[in-house]
């Protein structure tokens, strides 16, 4: 049974007891590898999360879970083995503290939450800060007809999401022995982690388990059930294909056609995790659904209709913060085919011929989805629960001439994620792409001015419900006033932070804009708008 916080890394919860570790330098106790449900394996493939065994003895949480299996770099990483969440906790004798549950981004088809270190966050906010894997790829969002079992959570096919509240019911359940207030939690996402945490709100299996919402770069998605179990019969086809079964799509069909249920389903079963990983990569899975949809309006677990629901049904009035970031689109930019190069100096060079066109397409394509983002889920939420507290930013860093390097500056900008290290202070995934030009001793100072403003919203945000303070610039909340600067603009030159408000994106009208924007030739807007941003899940088509 657990117990209240008695101030040692050594805890008992429900299920037994764990030995954290003190971090070296650090002002932290951390629980990292926490399993919080029975490992998916074996038959427990498709369903949803069971509750875990106890164990007996002392379980060492001082090392990383396994994330879920998904291809890094061509090669398969990960286990089925995968639902493990992490803790960090100030290393002090306070308890009853906010917590903090971030749900990684990825495109539910990579990342982990070992992504996410909330050492630096616990000490700064004074907060317990979780992290969490969930189930990736088809393993967390998967539903063929054979595998119906009559079920209504295991034949959702939302597995990833339910992985989620399973674990929202484990903090419920256990963060009181961590110092943690089960009635405080702020469940945070970034990019597919948003839109999952915007999804857990949708859920009627959601309500009660947070209590307000952070979510960073992530909009209102769903997909139907009718597009889930297609994508799984052409998941099927290719997978037939691959075993050897047959050599060409109509082949596999007419396989398929003549197998009973039991056989289909114990062929799905029999395949490895990294051969679905594999057959979704051949899609063009890049913030569009129709390579990958997931989060299905099953009527269960989401509701049919999606967030069109929101106006049919009551939903309680969490504070939210909604953020994006000025570039959201320029890593997809970057690395769409038509930019695409051999190698990074030869993707400079092309861009650099091609800069009014690379511009152009970031800008817009930024725009579109911050105004998804953002301006459309506050806005939507805004008119159905008009008393919840929303609270908007655009994250900009990056933006500022002589900040970074001039030419990193015209690939990336302020790009998706840029928000994440200013949270969590490790800068590493910032500087894999490009060693040099984005962190440096030139830019130290307002870097770290701007993450110390940063934290203190959230602190405030946390513990409060509003990230406002008589010592921090005054954030608006949202109006839903059309004319209102309600976004915070949040930015910092080498040595300052720069702050102000902005008009809100209206999506008719940066399609209005790009219309006519005399940079493009008739040729490059249709390309721009019938290939690089068609089928996008932040623009309307």
């Amino acid at each position: 049974m657990s117990r209240q916080w008695t101030g040692n890394e050594s805890v008992i919860i429900a299920d037994g007891r764990l030995q954290g570790i003190r971090p070296s330098q650090s002002q932290v106790i951390a629980w990292l590898g926490v399993p919080y449900a029975q490992p998916p394996i074996g038959k427990l493939r498709w369903k949803a999360p069971r509750k875990l065994d106890p164990w007996e003895g002392i379980l060492r949480a001082q090392s990383y879970g396994s994330r879920s299996v998904q291809l890094f770099e061509g090669s398969t990483i990960g286990s089925e083995d995968c639902l493990y969440l992490n803790i960090w906790r100030p290393d002090h004798s306070e308890h009853n503290l906010p917590v903090f549950v971030f749900a990684h981004g990825g495109g539910n088809l990579g990342g982990s939450g070992q992504d996410f270190s909330g050492e630096q966050l616990a000490s700064a906010t004074n907060s317990i800060i979780i992290s969490m894997n969930y189930r990736l790829g088809a393993m967390g969002f998967f539903r063929h007809p054979a595998l119906r079992s009559g079920d209504p959570l295991d034949d959702s096919g939302n597995y990833g999401l339910l992985d989620i509240l399973h674990a929202l019911k484990w903090v419920q359940s256990n963060i009181v022995s961590f110092g943690g207030n089960p009635d405080n939690v702020t469940l945070a996402g970034q990019s597919a982690g948003a839109r999952n945490s915007l999804a857990a709100y949708l859920s009627p299996l959601g309500e009660g388990l947070f209590h307000k919402l952070f979510v960073m770069s992530g909009g209102m998605t769903t997909a139907s059930a009718q597009q889930g179990d297609i994508k799984a019969n052409e998941l099927l086809t290719a997978l037939v294909i691959s075993s050897g079964l047959a050599s060409e799509p109509d082949e596999a069909l007419a396989w398929s056609s003549q197998q009973s249920t039991d056989t289909i389903a114990q062929f799905l079963y029999a395949q490895p995790a990294d051969s679905f990983s594999k057959v979704l990569m051949t899609y063009d899975t890049g913030l569009r659904m129709e390579g990958f949809p997931h989060l299905f309006e099953d009527g269960t677990v989401l509701p049919l209709g999606g967030f069109g629901q929101l106006q049919h049904r009551s939903f309680p009035a969490l504070p939210m913060i909604l953020g994006s970031t000025c570039t959201e689109f320029s890593i997809f930019t970057l690395f769409d085919p038509y930019f695409s190069a051999p190698t990074m100096d030869e993707l400079r060079r092309k861009v650099i011929e091609q800069k009014d066109l690379y511009e152009a397409a970031i800008q817009y394509g930024s725009e579109l989805n911050a105004a998804f983002n953002v301006e459309q889920t506050a806005q939507a939420i805004a008119e159905t629960v008009p008393s919840a507290p929303i609270f908007a930013y655009r994250f900009c860093w990056g933006m500022q001439d002589g900040v970074i390097d001039p030419t990193i500056h015209l690939l990336l900008g302020a790009p998706h994620g840029v928000d994440i290290p200013f949270l969590t202070g490790d800068y590493a995934g910032m500087t894999s792409m490009f060693t040099h030009g984005i962190i440096t001793e030139a830019n130290k100072p307002g870097r770290e001015k701007l993450s110390s403003l940063l934290r203190s919203y959230v602190q405030n945000f946390l513990h409060t419900g509003n990230p406002n303070h008589s010592s921090l610039p005054k954030w608006q909340h949202w109006s839903g006033n059309d004319d209102s600067p309600d976004i915070l603009t949040l930015d910092a030159g080498l040595e300052e932070v720069i702050v102000h408000r902005s008009s809100k994106l209206e999506q008719q009208e940066i399609n209005y804009r790009m219309s006519i924007d005399e940079r493009l030739q008739p040729p490059q807007r249709k390309w721009l708008e019938d290939v690089l941003l068609k089928g996008r899940f932040f623009r309307k088509d």
